[in-house]
């Protein structure tokens, strides 16, 4: 049974919320008519008929000839009085009369008796239904994996327990949704749980579990789930999941990763057969300061430099394209041809030292990383994390610039920001960058939202929980070994659009309409040919491996009308 306060929620959101907007517009013109009509009243019974009346008065007489109640003990007695009575009184049965009930009723009344009848929590999929995705639970990291799995013209359907958050789904982001206790058989056999294609659980990781029993109780289908806590990794693979991302592990080692200067390890972030697509952290490389021409980094391993990503800026080089120790190489090759490029970058730093802002489960999982490489670090918060016996923190507060002073961070070789909310990572990203200009700052972004933001106040890296876990999941469904993607990257393959049929690469002005630019070509029977210069031809049953940010992919589709 429904409160009367979440049927109410109903006339605050949505299109509902925007004819409360008309509501109160007409509402002000009634109010403004009653007034002039009051005005008007009072004039003329003083100088038709000689007699005074106060303005409340007026009003009230006003408001008893519109609404058709009557005149009262107040009426005129001369032919223009009469006329202007009759006036209001017509006036009235428009303005009160017709209009405003119609309105209310088609605005509000209408919709609302449409929508409840028309809404169904608990909906059945029609039998034969197959190859969907099913998405338990709705957070930033569902939302990003939505957005993937419309640009691959993959059906899903979301499953929530809250009824008020299933409504606003469908009718403001149109979104299917079944809604009632996940762990309900009848509405799991009601979404055809053994006919789906993939299963993600982002739930608790007490829910998680038990929705995973559940599951394999009725069929086999793969699931992937998302746990908080790398400690329930094996209980939740017990529990029948197929997958398992320890999100927090993963983006804590990420962090850990690109904060230190020891060394520079290759990250794949894509692959298509044996090509991979991997990116490297030109600091502390040999080829930091140095001119694309001048590092030879394709006559000394073989790799293609496809793209250079400084501070979420993507930019396709030239040979005149300085390498600069806050960049990002993106390279595409081989996995021994990596492994030669990390035989070249493997000097190590000795005097790094690294700051750790935050001290939850990220800060945790970065700071197991620092010790295996080992690096030297110091892990700062406000309290003290009881769950977390290995690591010892500073005790303050990371916003005030004295602690950091007095904690050394001039001498930091790199920061990590890891707090759960994203103003206060902000804060500390732009304050850390005011302390020290040459600090390697990597941020954590708990929403794709404020990642901007974040390297505007000066973070060199930043990473979106929301994307991380929503590329790891859409890799697992497309049966991918990479991990995940970095910030602001998107690599996607197309099938060639008919329209490019013939034209070379620089003719099919493909990165001039959409800004994504072709890494490689991929021809069937054969190994993809990466970094293809811009004289290649475009031939029939190629496909186009394609980097860009998620904006320019769909540019891409609506340019070319190719959407997988």
């Amino acid at each position: 049974m429904k409160t009367l306060s979440a049927e109410l929620a109903y006339f605050l959101r949505g299109r509902a919320k925007q004819n409360l907007k008309l509501l109160w517009y007409y509402s002000f013109f009634l109010l403004l008519l009653v007034i002039v009509y009051a005005s008007l009243f009072r004039y003329l019974m003083l100088h038709l008929e000689g007699r005074e009346y106060s303005f409340i008065a007026g009003v009230y007489w006003a408001i008893t000839v519109m609404t058709t109640l009557g005149f009262g003990d107040i009426t005129f007695h001369t032919d223009l009085g009469y006329v202007f009575a009759a006036l209001v009184t017509i006036s009235g049965v428009v303005f009160l009369l017709i209009i405003l009930p119609f309105g209310l009723v088609s605005l509000f009344l209408a919709p609302w008796i449409e929508q409840r009848l028309r809404y169904r929590p608990n909906f059945t999929l029609p039998d034969g239904t197959s190859d969907h995705v099913l998405i338990f639970g709705i957070n930033p990291t569902s939302r990003a994996l939505i957005h993937n799995l419309e640009s691959l013209a993959i059906p899903f359907f979301v499953i929530t327990e809250d009824y008020q958050e299933s409504l606003r789904l469908e009718e403001e982001e149109g979104i299917r949704v079944a809604c009632g206790p996940v762990t309900d058989k009848k509405l799991l056999y009601r979404i055809q749980v053994a006919s789906a294609r993939y299963i993600f659980v982002n739930l608790s990781d007490t829910q998680n579990v038990n929705l995973c029993l559940t599951i394999r109780a009725i069929c086999k289908t793969p699931i992937a789930a998302i746990v908080s806590d790398p400690d329930h990794l094996e209980l939740m693979h017990l529990a029948g999941a197929n997958k398992v991302v320890p999100l927090t592990r993963i983006i804590g080692r990420y962090l850990g990763i690109r904060s230190t200067t020891q060394g520079a390890m290759a990250h794949i972030i894509d692959s298509f057969g044996k090509l991979k697509i991997a990116e490297i952290p030109v600091n502390c490389t040999p080829f930091s300061g140095q001119t694309l021409e001048q590092a030879e980094i394709r006559q000394r391993t073989g790799l293609a430099v496809i793209g250079v990503l400084e501070r979420g800026m993507f930019t396709v080089p030239s040979k005149d394209t300085l390498l600069s120790p806050t960049s990002l190489v993106v390279l595409a090759g081989t996995r021994e041809q990596l492994a030669l490029l990390e035989d070249l970058t493997g000097e190590q730093a000795k005097d790094d030292l690294i700051f750790i802002l935050g001290h939850g489960k990220i800060g945790c999982a970065a700071a197991n990383f620092l010790d295996h490489v080992p690096v030297p670090y110091l892990l700062i918060d406000h309290t003290e994390n009881q769950n977390c016996e290995k690591h010892n923190s500073v005790l303050g507060d990371a916003t005030n610039s004295q602690l950091l002073q007095k904690l050394g961070i001039e001498k930091a070789k790199g920061l990590i920001v890891t707090t759960n909310d994203d103003s206060t990572n902000v804060f500390l990203t732009l304050s850390s960058r005011h302390a020290n200009p040459q600090v390697r700052i990597v941020a954590r972004a708990n929403t794709e939202a404020n990642v901007a933001q974040l390297y505007a106040a000066g973070a060199d890296f930043v990473v979106s929980n929301a994307s991380v876990g929503a590329n790891i999941l859409t890799n697992i469904l497309e049966s991918k070994e990479s991990i995940f993607l970095t910030e602001g990257l998107t690599i996607f393959r197309r099938p060639l659009p008919e329209t490019l049929l013939g034209k070379t690469i620089e003719e099919s002005q493909i990165r001039h309409l959409t800004g994504c630019s072709v890494v490689a070509l991929e021809m069937k029977g054969s190994n993809p040919f990466p970094s293809p210069p811009p004289d290649t031809r475009l031939e029939a049953g190629m496909k186009l491996v394609l980097i860009g940010n998620t904006r320019q992919e769909d540019e891409f589709a609506m340019k070319f009308g190719n959407r997988r």
